[in-house]
């Protein structure tokens, strides 16, 4: 199964997360494939000359990680094999021998595991919130929230006591105390998420205090740990905050992100086309020369010039074979392979590739979907949009991601950011002055905003189904406006 969901990461860079899930009632290796075609408006001047591949693959980052096991936050509180009782059990094992490495390391993830559960239980239940009609079940999940919060911040907390023996190590009692710092963060972002999606609903002068209190008590513990915290007086102190919260999400993270080994997919069948090429070539050389010799003989002028014709043209030659097995090639490989490994598990690839493409060439459900209106139609048949596209073919084994570690792993994500800054240079102003009819003054003046439209249509194709998602970004000089999906 493949999961879409694109978004907005910052004024110029889209974020387009997609969940690669194995499929259990399937053969061990599950193959995707996602092709998105881009629609570029002439006006942006981005073309094969303008914007080339490595331009494209310059303004696109991959962040390629396990999909986080999925908890609730009420089972994360429950006994079993949860995140909670497993970080327990790690723990009691380290006490017994602090100095092995083995349980030091299995220690280590099971803290590492826990926040990242968390902060992906978190994340859904407030999404459960804001997708929540009526205001008493808004306000029934947001107490279930603050009760779930605070038991599971008590239970991991009370496990310090056991790591101030003098056996343990002043390292991991450090890695402990990242992740009540690292609960810390993440239960204010979403607390103040909760606040924000409620402000202004009658329900929330009922749940503020509550709300309120919650962060208060968590900025009052690690003010007791001496946690690094905001101060709305210091900007240079917040930048310094900031930083170590991104330092610290990566470092809680790492283990779920993958080792990518990134080469070039085809690369021995591409050396073995261009011999054939330089093969072709020299049997142009070699024929044009022995003919010649046996026509005019040895050291003449006129088989010194025919030899020095027979070389330019055998260069020729060779350059135009490569360039042709080069398109036949692009055809049959991708640009890129990235081979995704666990800890020097390999567990699957990735094959991508970025081309222009031919409106005529498009897929007829493409076409269809792509669906201009009469007036850009009629622009386009003098100043046609340049259509690009990006593949990329996803082959898993399920069997390699399960044996990671004890926490049974559906599949990766492959978040890509895609920044259009490249797409800015060669547009017009974002604001154009706007002329009305006014009776008293004649006219009035107004600002309005130039905006460009870009169109996505994505293909994902899977063993179990197939289909299609547009989206439409709009942006200009200034950064994206607006993405949406479409209908």
């Amino acid at each position: 199964m493949i999961d879409t969901e694109v978004k907005v990461h910052d004024n110029f860079s889209l974020e387009f997360k997609i969940g690669f899930i194995t499929n259990k009632n399937t053969k061990d290796v599950n193959d995707f494939k996602i092709n998105t075609w881009l629609f570029l408006p002439n006006s942006l001047d981005i073309n094969r000359s303008t914007y080339k591949k490595s331009d494209f693959y310059r303004d696109v980052k991959n962040n390629i990680r396990l999909i986080t096991p999925i908890y609730s936050l009420a089972e994360i509180l429950k006994a079993g094999r949860g995140p909670l009782p497993r970080l327990q059990k790690a723990l009691d094992d380290l006490a017994v021998n602090p100095a092995d490495e083995i349980r030091s390391e299995s220690f280590v993830y099971q803290v590492k595991m826990f926040v990242c559960i968390l902060k992906s239980a978190l994340r859904r239940h407030v999404q459960i919130i804001k997708n929540t009609a009526t205001d008493e079940k808004i306000a029934l999940h947001v107490e279930n929230y603050i009760r779930d919060i605070r038991d599971i911040a008590l239970q991991y907390r009370e496990m310090w006591d056991e790591l101030t023996k003098p056996d343990i190590t002043q390292q991991q009692r450090e890695f402990f105390l990242y992740g009540d710092d690292f609960l810390g963060n993440i239960t204010e972002q979403y607390t103040f998420q909760i606040m924000r999606f409620l402000e202004g609903r009658p329900v929330y002068a009922r749940l503020k205090p509550e709300l309120h209190r919650l962060v208060e008590d968590e900025i009052a513990h690690r003010k007791k740990r001496g946690f690094r915290l905001l101060d709305k007086d210091d900007e240079k102190h917040n930048s310094l905050v900031i930083s170590q919260r991104n330092i610290l999400k990566k470092l809680v993270e790492s283990d779920l992100f993958l080792q990518i080994v990134r080469k070039k997919d085809g690369l021995l069948a591409e050396q073995f086309y261009y011999s054939i090429a330089a093969g072709i070539a020299m049997v142009f050389a070699t024929v044009v020369s022995f003919f010649a010799t046996l026509r005019f003989g040895n050291f003449t002028t006129d088989l010194f010039i025919i030899l020095v014709f027979s070389y330019m043209f055998k260069d020729r030659i060779k350059d135009m074979m490569r360039y042709y097995f080069s398109s036949k090639l692009g055809k049959k490989y991708f640009d890129t392979k990235l081979k995704l490994s666990i800890r020097k598990q390999e567990i699957g690839w990735i094959k991508e590739a970025f081309d222009y493409i031919e409106e005529n060439k498009l897929p007829e459900a493409v076409r269809n979907l792509r669906a201009r209106s009469p007036l850009v139609e009629a622009e386009n048949q003098f100043y046609d949009e340049k259509i690009v596209l990006y593949r990329k073919w996803v082959s898993l084994s399920r069997e390699d991601i399960e044996k990671y570690k004890e926490y049974r792993l559906s599949g990766i994500n492959d978040i890509t950011r895609f920044n259009l800054m490249n797409f800015t240079q060669k547009m017009d102003n974002p604001s154009i002055p706007l002329y009305m009819s006014d009776e008293e003054k004649g006219f009035v003046t107004l600002e309005g905003n130039k905006i460009y439209s870009l169109y996505f249509i994505v293909q994902c194709i899977s063993d179990k189904d197939e289909y299609y998602r547009k989206y439409r970004v709009l942006f200009n000089r200034n950064g994206i406006a607006d993405v949406s999906e479409l209908d």
